[in-house]
């Protein structure tokens, strides 16, 4: 059987081979996507490296708010009275362009301008390395198969000798094996969950979070103080709560839930 060996012996072998499994998907899911080229994001698009096109569109309206050309209208819609900033991003020209005439939020997302404005961010950020490609994401999909492997052979076990009447060890290293199998399973479950972002862009959010530290919301900063770049880049990294807290008329209008104003890190799954 798998057999061969004693069942504390087996457990033993069992859990290496684990560790051995889950470094091997550790490793991919790490390595994939570790390089990145070209120009640091820029905040609208370190909001989309967050928590995706809502964050990045909501980081634009804070851009356009803190120019001084959006204001609320009525019936829950908005629009532009001013040029947008000089330099400012494609998102945020394609959001300025939606807004030339009254549109509610909604509206705005399903603006064709900004639906491309979104696909050209995303294919940037694709290019340089920051999202990754269908590919790299089932590269780290196939490393977690190791890990179903060895939870495969660990339940072979326990049924073949419950089949087959031979001695798979004591209840204690039966039930032992039992949940070794289950939590091996359950870490390829979670494994298998990949991220779009690659590891380059997980280390720079990171960075980046313990730089500007101080623009952490659960802080309290006084944004009186703060300027336009420092708003942007704490929303981008920390979720739209600086927007409420500056414009919460605004804020309520462009979709910021108050009772969830900050991305979950392991919200790396997310998909538009």
């Amino acid at each position: 059987m798998l057999w061969g060996v004693s069942g504390p012996l087996f457990l033993l072998d069992y859990v290496s081979a684990v560790a051995v499994a889950l470094a091997i998907a550790v490793a991919v899911r790490e390595l994939t996507g570790a390089r990145a080229r070209g120009a640091e994001p820029d905040p609208v698009e370190l909001a989309y490296l967050t928590d995706r096109a809502g964050l990045a569109c909501q980081v634009g309206m804070a851009a356009l708010h803190r120019a001084g050309v959006v204001r609320p209208g009525e019936l829950a819609t908005l629009t532009v009275d001013g040029p947008p900033p000089v330099r400012s991003p494609h998102l945020v020209r394609a959001l300025h362009a939606a807004l030339r005439r009254p549109q509610t939020w909604a509206g705005v997302l399903a603006d064709p301008q900004v639906g491309r404005a979104l696909r050209r961010l995303v294919a940037r950020l694709l290019r340089d390395g920051w999202l990754l490609t269908p590919a790299q994401r089932r590269r780290v999909a196939l490393g977690t198969l190791p890990l179903f492997a060895v939870a495969a052979v660990g339940l072979t076990r326990i049924v073949d000798s419950a089949v087959e009447g031979r001695d798979a060890g004591g209840p204690a290293s039966v039930v032992g094996l039992l949940l070794c199998c289950v939590a091996t399973a359950l870490g390829g479950w979670w494994l298998s969950e990949v991220p779009e972002t690659g590891a380059a862009a997980r280390r720079l959010l990171r960075r980046l979070r313990r730089r500007h530290a101080e623009l952490d919301p659960q802080r309290r900063p006084a944004w009186s103080e703060h300027g336009t770049d420092e708003l942007l880049t704490a929303m981008a990294l920390y979720g739209p709560r600086p927007l409420l807290a500056v414009a919460p008329r605004l804020g309520a209008l462009v979709g910021i839930d108050a009772d969830r104003t900050r991305p979950d890190p392991q919200r790396t799954l997310a998909r538009r």
